[in-house]
């Protein structure tokens, strides 16, 4: 089966493999499959997945790195270049000559490619081509190609409408906007226009502006704070009876500012106000002015070029200018000179005005007059709204200018009057919003603020703002309601501090659990005698005793302080009629005249207990038929006698928080007075007790339960369970607050109670963070009671599933993809979860944090312990940043820890000893560090560690040193190895994950090895910390020589070599049977993993493709992304290991057929030396034979011959007789090495086997169960 990337697909097919030689020295740059099948080239409009086969595209994506990247064994350039390179920029040529530059995780495109393209690193990996070398290649995935223009083309949703597609209106839009500029010449984008927040940024981004304007403006300030520097004179308050004077405020505007005005509106208007401007005030405001008009003269001075420059690069009008120079100004002189003075000027209105308002904070929203519907449920709406209207106006108190607090009073009003977007369909006739209403929700949104000065805020915002006309339009009506409010709070208010007074004795006595002041305040005569009441209760006492003065105060502020006084002329002025209708400038719509009869409606459950009176506008006139513009203020409160102050209404007061009188009861863990108020059905119906919940949604048993206080909550739940139906119970359990937290989320308070209620509970709610019940008790890690809280919560969720299945894990993750593993603090329980529940034990969360990742992080031995016990646990599983569990350790002893358990998990040897290399981890002068460790049982029966770091190099040399003791035994070679450092700012892990399981298995080999398992090389090479490589390179040399005159002394020579022969040859073919067999088996093993992870990402561009179908249901989109997790490939996968088994097998097998040529060469150099013998013999003979019988002429030279000879001819001897002895040593140290080696073989062999369907059964199984929850999800369980 071909490879699904078409990248790859086409790459392997061409002839650019063969240019790529040494392919150690190349990297593979190769776009993601789902870029080149969903995108293309939008200059030539040709889909990737068809330039992908092209040779420019292959060519241009495979980078050549001359020398392959740095030496892995140190090499000698230093650590610091190394450091200094990681972080530059780095040029890469490609093989058909064009350069590509990388720097950090990004790649881009330089000379030779047609357009300049940006892409990153998203990962790296090794890739093995379906080829008889099987050599592997370093692949690093990118973001997007290097040649083209990147356009995605994704999949369009086909949706059924009559309306064009956006595709199809792109295109139209294109064909009229073409069709409309082909007339013209195509000149450049105009740019983007500035945006101005205010006439500091102006100043900021224009600074020519700013330089001539900045000198005049500091000498502008600087004259204000100089001319209204001057002490005040002490107020008359005693002979100003009101700031709410009959008299309108006289029109003394300067003719510089009429003018000014006129420019914007066209007229002058007197300001339709009760509010008299003292002369101060009138001083401070001709000041402010002429400083407005100065600063807006000098920016009309300013350079006619710079103010062009303003005009075309920004959206600024003159008039909006004007309004920023004007807030500019005012801002500049409020903190330091302008508002305290007003202040100051106003304090004894503002004083009053707050300590009246004061009496009224526990007023309820009930109480002024705002009729509300659909009982509590509407109260709560109501609210709400208030809520945010209160925190808009808050700001008020930190506005730095009258524009601003004009701003927030808009604001609030409009937050106020705006209906809430998540209304239920179901709901009532929403609230009709007239003058009046609004009148009295301003009411509250000022009483609750706590805002201050708001009589010099009022004045401020009316007579401080001169570009703008604040007296109409929505900013005249928004200053118009509250004066109105402010008018009533300064005059007529004693009911409303009345009722406040009412609800404070009520709520004071339920918080102190008072039950005999309780039960006067709601009028409870048949259950305790008032003067009983009165007598023993410390509350009634001390609030009887302020009430006389409260009475009499009260009555003389009210007679003092009236909505209607007399002008200079002596007539009486109404404020409605002064201020005129507010239907002008306000959108709502004034009821006809005379009003229709309306239909009879149902009537419904109202809240509403006392009237506030109305604002008499005539927009209003008809808002209440028993109401008339005639009928003043304190006959209306006098009729209405101070409201409607029953004990029935009372009892269903809520303060600002939103707690009736049962909700502080249970807070303050009053149960007796709990218990009182639940035996007054009258007033605590079980509809109200069950709908009863605060502004953060609490219900009453939520809270009480927080509140931990257990006989609160048993009187609560008695209650519940005597009064409410199985039904009502089970859905009030399920009621959730703001947070999004039902009770069952606070069980950890009181966690006696999950045995009481444990199967009515919603276990599998989720809050707003996505955590169950269940999660939120396995959070609460410092619970005395955590581990019995817990198991007891997992056996009743077991239950409550009712499938009889285990727990699902899934079912409990919150919205950050945290399940219970990654939460768990106990190890009994996480052991619990892991046994006897349904769970991923590699569950990512939205960091790609696994539960032992997270284990780690924090340091918990006992939890990763747990964790690594698990079969099902991947420790190759990386994060967003490629780090594993070890590498996120929390410190060295925690990895150390980690590492002792990867021993530990390894099987033993013959001995009982485990030797591994655990892990492997870059350093910064661009080198490897294994560290290799190795554990033996003691006798205390506890195992015994050692540990050592070694390099690359220190392999080598190990395997160089064995080499030179012991020439005729096989030593395995695994050193052709890539480097990681190809990429130095991004090193591949794979490369490195790569060396670490070869240099493993590197080791493994020799610790089964024949002759160098008991060798002191290797020993020492995992039981001394440190090595000196010179030392032991002299000793093996003196090793080797003693070794030779050993072999002298202990081996006869071989003369006939023909058995030696046959036997090597033998061996050799058999060699070569297992390892062409092996070779086979890798290649199929490899083709197997590829096409794994060709599945993984079939099934991701599936699941991607069917979510952009409309109608399938949310479930089942995200049932195929699970399935696509679960087909996930990993460094863990069981054909990993399995593979580099096999490649230690290869290797070892590929050193033997080595080693059996050693015995060949043996053999030719005795022949060599038996032919010199030959030679030498045959020499002596022929002078023998041919020298002439003339005495003794040639005796010398012929003695000298012979001598040269023999001499030659023993040293022939000596050395045959040592390479007979070297080659019985070499024929018995293969044969014996070739026995160990068949036996070790076949042991690997079927423990590789073995190991490899064990955890094919383990992977497989935990496949099965994520599908089956994928399943479960796509069902909707």
């Amino acid at each position: 089966m071909h490879p699904l990337n078409p990248y790859v697909r086409a790459f392997f097919r061409s002839a650019l493999p063969a240019q790529c030689q040494p392919i150690a020295h190349h990297i593979l740059l190769v776009p993601t499959t789902e870029v080149l099948l969903r995108a293309k080239d939008r200059d030539s409009n040709t889909p990737y997945v068809d330039l992908a086969g092209t040779e420019e595209f292959l060519a241009s994506h495979v980078l050549r790195v001359p020398g392959g990247g740095p030496s892995l064994s140190g090499g000698s350039s230093g650590g610091g270049s190394a450091r200094e390179s990681k972080n530059k920029a780095k040029q890469y040529t490609t093989i058909n000559g064009r350069t590509v530059v990388i720097k950090d995780s990004f790649v881009y495109s330089n000379k030779g490619f047609k357009t300049l393209n940006q892409a990153q690193l998203l990962g790296d990996a090794i890739y093995y081509p379906d080829a008889a070398d099987g050599q592997q290649w370093l692949v690093y995935y990118i973001s997007r190609p290097l040649i083209g223009t990147y356009q995605p083309t994704p999949i369009i949703p086909a949706v059924i409408s009559d309306a064009p597609s956006v595709e199809r209106k792109k295109v139209l839009a294109e064909a009229s906007g073409d069709s409309g500029t082909s007339n013209f010449t195509s000149g450049p984008p105009l740019p983007k226009k500035k945006d101005i927040k205010g006439f500091g940024d102006l100043l900021i981004q224009f600074p020519m502006i700013s330089r001539q304007m900045q000198s005049g403006l500091e000498r502008i300030i600087r004259e204000f704070i100089a001319a209204n520097d001057t002490p005040l004179q002490r107020p008359k308050s005693l002979s100003r009876s009101s700031s709410f004077s009959s008299q309108a405020s006289r029109p003394s505007i300067s003719d510089s500012v009429s003018s000014l005005r006129s420019s914007v509106s066209g007229t002058s208007t007197v300001h339709p106000t009760f509010i008299e401007l003292e002369p101060e005030e009138e001083t401070l405001r001709t000041a402010l002015e002429t400083a407005i008009v100065a600063a807006i003269d000098l920016f009309q001075n300013v350079d006619k070029q710079q103010l062009s420059i303003l005009g075309a690069s920004t959206e600024l009008t003159g008039p909006a200018v004007e309004r920023m120079i004007e807030r500019y100004v005012t801002e500049q002189v409020h903190d330091q000179n302008l508002f305290p003075r007003v202040c100051a000027i106003r304090r004894p209105d503002d004083s009053d005005l707050e300590s009246k308002v004061r009496k009224m904070a526990d007023v309820d929203i009930a109480q002024v007059g705002i009729p509300v519907d659909d009982g509590m449920k509407g109260k709560r709406a109501l609210a709400a709204r208030l809520n945010n209207g209160i925190q808009i106006f808050r700001k008020m108190g930190v506005a730095s200018s009258p524009e601003e607090m004009l701003d927030i009073l808009l604001d609030t009003q409009k937050a106020i009057t705006k209906s809430e977007e998540g209304s239920a369909p179901e709901a009532t006739t929403p609230l009709t919003i007239n003058a009046d209403i609004l009148v009295s929700m301003l009411l509250v949104v000022v009483i609750r603020s706590g805002v201050r000065h708001l009589h010099s805020r009022l004045l401020y915002m009316r007579y401080f703002i001169f570009i703008d006309e604040v007296e109409a339009g929505e900013q005249g009506y928004a200053l118009a309601t509250l004066e109105a409010v402010l008018a009533h709070l300064s005059g007529t208010s004693t009911a409303l501090r009345k009722a406040s007074k009412k609800n404070r004795l009520l709520w004071q006595a339920v918080k102190t659990g008072d039950v005999k002041a309780l039960a006067a305040s709601l009028q409870v005569e048949d259950i305790i005698d008032d003067s009983a009441a009165v007598a023993d209760s410390p509350t009634l006492m001390s609030s009887l005793s302020s009430d006389d003065e409260d009475e009499t105060i009260d009555t003389s502020l009210d007679d003092d302080a009236s909505p209607q006084r007399p002008t200079r002329d002596g007539t009486i002025v109404d404020f409605a009629a002064v201020n005129g209708s507010l239907q002008h400038v306000f959108p709502f719509q004034r009821p006809p005249t005379p009003p229709p009869e309306l239909p009879q409606r149902k009537t419904k459950k109202h809240v509403s207990m006392a009237s506030l009176p109305r604002s008499h506008s005539a927009s209003s006139a008809y808002s209440s038929r028993s109401h008339s513009r005639q009928k003043s203020v304190e006959s209306d409160f006098g009729s209405n006698s101070g409201g409607d102050l029953s004990g029935d209404k009372l009892a269903q007061t809520q303060d600002t928080d939103g707690n009736s009188v049962l909700m502080m009861a249970v807070e303050a863990g009053k149960h007796d007075a709990l218990r009182f108020l639940l035996r007054l059905p009258a007033h605590f119906r079980a509809d109200f007790v069950l709908e009863d919940v605060n502004n953060d949604g609490a219900t009453l048993l939520s809270a009480a339960v927080q509140s931990g206080n257990r006989d609160t909550t048993d009187v609560l739940i008695d209650h519940l369970e005597a009064q409410a139906s199985e039904e009502e119970l089970m859905h009030y359990l399920e009621l959730q607050d703001n947070k999004g937290r039902c009770f069952a989320h606070y069980l950890f308070h009181q966690p006696h109670l999950i045995k009481r209620f444990g199967k009515k509970l919603p276990w599998r709610l989720k809050d707003k963070n996505g955590q169950t019940p269940l999660f939120a008790l396995c959070r609460s890690y410092d619970h005395e009671q955590y581990h019995d809280m817990v198991e007891e919560a997992i056996k009743v969720a077991t239950d409550v599933q009712g499938d009889g299945e285990p727990l699902h894990l899934d079912d409990h993750v919150d919205a950050k993809g945290n399940t219970l593993l990654h939460v768990m603090n106990d190890t009994r329980l996480t052991l619990r979860l892991l046994r006897y529940c349904d769970s991923d034990v590699n569950a990512a969360n939205d960091k790609r944090f696994t539960p032992l990742m997270v284990a780690s992080k924090y340091g918990r031995i006992d939890l990763v312990r747990a964790l690594f016990g698990d079969p099902r646990v991947d420790m190759t599983m990386k994060d967003l940043r490629g780090l594993t569990a070890v590498e996120l350790a929390k410190d060295d002893d925690v990895r150390n820890r980690i590492d002792d358990l990867t021993l530990l998990s390894m099987p033993p040897g013959r001995d009982g000893r485990t030797t591994t290399v655990v892990r492997s981890f870059f350093v910064e002068d661009s080198t490897v560090r294994l560290v290799l460790k190795s554990g033996a049982p003691n006798a205390s029966g506890l195992v015994t560690v050692t540990t050592c770091r070694r390099s690359i190099a220190d392999f080598e040399n190990l395997s160089k040193w064995l080499a030179i003791e012991c020439p005729a035994s096989w030593v395995p070679t695994q050193f052709l190895l890539s480097s990681p450092f190809l990429v130095p700012s991004k090193p591949s892990r794979a490369v490195l994950r790569d060396i670490q399981l070869r240099m493993d298995h590197f080791f493994r080999n020799l610790l089964a090895h024949g002759t160098f398992s008991t060798h002191e090389l290797v020993w020492e090479f995992f039981l001394v910390p440190e090595l000196d490589p010179g030392m032991l390179l002299e000793r093996s040399k003196r090793k080797a020589e003693a070794r030779v005159d050993n072999v002298k002394d202990d081996f006869e020579p071989i003369t006939d070599t023909h058995e030696v022969e046959n036997f090597v040859e033998h061996a050799r073919e058999q060699i070569k049977g297992v390892t062409s067999a092996t070779k086979k088996t890798i290649r199929e093993t490899n083709k197997h993993r590829m096409l794994l992870t060709d599945v993984h990402d079939a099934q991701q561009l599936a699941s991607s493709a069917l979510s952009t179908i409309n109608f399938l249901p949310e479930r089942h989109l995200t049932a195929m992304t699970r399935y696509a997790k679960v087909l996930a490939p990993s460094e863990a996968n069981p054909f990993t290991s399995f593979y580099y088994s096999l490649h230690a097998s290869y290797s070892s097998s590929t050193a033997i057929q080595y080693a059996t040529n050693r015995p060949a060469y043996l053999i030719g150099s005795m022949q060599q030396a038996q032919r010199t013998i030959d030679r030498s013999k045959n020499s002596v003979a022929r002078s023998n034979r041919w020298t002439p019988k003339i005495g003794g002429l040639f005796e010398d030279a012929k003695k000298a011959v012979a001598m040269e000879a023999w001499e030659k001819a023993a040293k022939a001897r000596g050395e045959l007789e040592t390479l007979g002895c070297e080659l019985r040593y070499t024929q018995q140290t293969i044969a014996s090495e070739l026995a160990v080696w068949q036996d070790e073989h076949v042991k690997m062999g079927r423990e590789a086997l073995r190991r490899l369907a064990r955890e094919c059964v383990v992977k497989e199984r935990a496949k099965l169960e994520g599908m089956k929850r994928a399943l479960r999800c796509a069902r909707g369980g």
